[in-house]
C-alpha cells in the first residue's frame, strides 16, 4: 500500500518550500508529487523537478471542482510506473492542491474508491498557514478555514518574520477551528522531515474527518455544499521579455497600487538580464518574498512567465501592465498605466 498525503494551505502559505525540504532529505526519496495548479500555467512543479523525477501536474482547474478524475487516473497510473521504469517502489505520494481547494470533497472522493484504495492508504493531511498573512486570511477567507479544520497537522511557516503576538492571535484562531491537530512552527521547510514522516493511525484520521463534517457544513452555510468566491480568478501569461531587477520592480510597484488586498498571490519563472540568470518570483498579498533562484532553466519553453490570483482580475489591464517589465531605472515605480507610459515619454525624451 502506498501512502498519500494531502498537503494543502491557502496562497502562498509554503506549500511548495516545506515539501521541497522534504524531498531533499533521505526519507522523500520514494516520494511521488501531484501539483494541482489554479491557473493554466503551472510553475510549482518546476521545483520539484530539480530533485525528483516522479512529478506530476494537474492544471487548469481545482481538485475539488474539475479535476478529481483526473487525480485518480493519475494515482492509478503512477502506483506501478517506477518499479516499470526500474526504479524503487515509491511509498508515498504527495498531493499538493491548490490555495483555494476544499480537501474534505477530495478526501471523501478518494476515500469512497474502492479500486484506489486497493492500492493507497490515507497518510496524513497537513495544512500550512502563514505567519504573517494567515489571521486576516482565516477571517477572510473560508477556504483556509476549511482547510485549517480538516488536518492533522498545522504547519506554521515563515514563523520569524512574525511578532509574538502575531503568532499568539493565530495559533488561538487555529485553536478554535480545529484542537485535534498537532500545531508545528516552520522556518524556511526546516520542520519538513518531521511534519511528513509523523505518523497517525487510521482510526485517529477516521475520526478527524468525521469530527471535520460539522466544521464544513457551518462554514459552507448549506451541508455538502463546497464552493469558491465567485470573483477569484486566475490569469497567466508567457513573456518573451528578459527583465532587470527594476523592471520586476516596477511591475509589482504597478501591480499592487492597482489590485492592494485584491491581489491574493502572484509568481513567475523569469530569465533576467542580469545575475542570478534564472529566478522564480513570489508574492502573496503586498509581500514581494525573497526570490528563488534556479540553477538552470527548467524546460524546452525559453518563455518566461507569469500567474496572478486575486478578486475582480481584469485580463486587459494586466496584459498592458507587463509593459512595466522593460523598465530599467530603479527609481520608476508607476503606480498606474498612466504613469507607466510617462516613463517611456520620458526617456525618449
Amino acid at each position: 500500500m502506498i501512502a498519500f498525503d494531502l498537503l494543502t494551505g491557502f496562497l502562498g502559505s509554503g506549500k511548495t518550500t516545506l515539501l521541497n525540504a522534504f524531498l531533499r532529505t533521505a526519507a522523500g526519496a520514494d516520494t511521488a508529487v501531484i501539483v494541482n495548479e489554479f491557473g493554466a500555467i503551472g510553475l510549482d512543479q518546476l521545483l520539484y523537478k530539480e530533485i525528483s523525477e516522479d512529478v506530476y501536474l494537474l492544471d487548469s482547474g481545482c481538485l475539488c471542482c474539475t479535476v478529481t478524475h483526473s487525480l485518480r487516473e493519475t494515482l492509478l497510473e503512477i502506483k506501478g510506473l517506477a518499479q516499470r521504469l526500474g526504479r524503487p517502489a515509491l511509498r508515498r505520494v504527495v498531493v499538493e492542491t491548490t490555495g483555494l481547494a476544499d480537501p474534505l470533497p477530495v478526501l471523501h472522493a478518494l476515500l469512497g474508491d474502492r479500486i484506489l484504495m486497493q492500492h493507497y492508504r490515507l497518510g496524513q493531511i497537513i495544512t500550512t498557514v502563514d505567519a504573517m498573512q494567515g489571521s486576516e486570511q482565516l477571517a477572510q477567507h473560508p477556504e483556509s478555514q476549511r482547510q485549517a479544520g480538516v488536518a492533522e497537522q498545522l504547519v506554521i511557516t515563515k514563523a520569524d518574520q512574525a511578532e509574538p503576538a502575531q503568532l499568539l492571535v493565530l495559533k488561538h484562531q487555529l485553536l478554535q477551528i480545529n484542537p485535534r491537530a498537532k500545531l508545528t512552527m516552520s522556518n524556511h521547510g526546516l520542520a519538513a522531515a518531521a511534519v511528513f514522516t509523523a505518523h497517525f493511525s487510521d482510526r485517529q484520521l477516521q475520526l478527524l474527518l468525521s469530527e471535520s463534517q460539522p466544521i464544513f457544513s457551518a462554514l459552507s452555510g448549506t451541508p455538502g455544499v463546497f464552493g469558491h468566491v465567485s470573483t477569484i480568478s486566475s490569469w497567466s501569461t508567457f513573456v518573451d521579455v528578459q527583465p532587470c531587477w527594476a523592471g520586476i520592480a516596477a511591475w509589482w510597484n504597478l501591480l499592487t497600487h492597482q489590485y492592494g488586498p485584491h491581489l491574493l498571490r502572484c509568481k513567475g519563472l523569469l530569465q533576467i538580464n542580469e545575475p542570478p540568470s534564472f529566478v522564480l518570483i513570489q508574492g502573496v498579498g503586498k509581500v514581494f518574498h525573497t526570490p528563488t533562484t534556479l540553477n538552470a532553466w527548467p524546460d524546452a519553453d525559453s518563455r518566461g512567465r507569469l500567474v496572478c490570483i486575486g478578486t475582480n482580475l481584469n485580463p486587459v489591464w494586466l496584459q498592458a501592465s507587463l509593459k512595466a517589465l522593460l523598465i530599467t531605472e530603479p527609481s520608476s515605480r508607476p503606480r498606474n498605466l498612466a504613469e507607466l507610459n510617462d516613463c517611456f515619454l520620458k526617456s525618449k525624451a
